[in-house]
């Protein structure tokens, strides 16, 4: 598997079809999250996964993006989900929000070893007020 099928794989496992199981095997024990998130772990990171899922239902979402060289790929996503928990603590809305995220992540011996994310928090909090 290329470094951009597994950052791919990582996306759709994670945030489609939610098989945690599989995200694990993307990401190293000791995967290190760079972004306000902060995992610190594969199971770290499969917990913030989670609360995503409690924060957006009918999530879908799109790679537009998706460039690697050596050991690095950088990604460019379009998120779109209904908001169904709270989230920056906005109580859920049932709005439909989109959303692109940036997200760069380092690959080391197949798997995922440390990331750096930008998700829009400003323009989100926006969308669901």
């Amino acid at each position: 598997m290329t470094n951009k099928e597994l950052v791919a794989r990582f996306f759709v496992e994670g945030y489609v079809n939610k098989n945690y199981a599989a995200v694990l095997d993307c990401l190293a024990e000791d995967y290190m999250d760079h972004s306000p998130a902060g995992a610190r772990s594969n199971r770290d990171a499969v917990g913030i996964l989670r609360v995503v899922e409690e924060i957006y239902g009918e999530l879908k979402l799109e790679i537009l993006d998706l460039i690697a060289e050596g050991d690095l790929v950088a990604t460019r996503i379009r998120f779109e989900g209904i908001h169904r928990g709270e989230c920056m603590g906005i109580p859920a809305t049932g709005r439909r929000i989109s959303f692109e995220a940036l997200e760069n992540f380092k690959v080391r011996d197949g798997k995922i070893v440390e990331s750096w994310g930008y998700w829009p928090d400003k323009r989100i909090e926006q969308m669901l007020m």
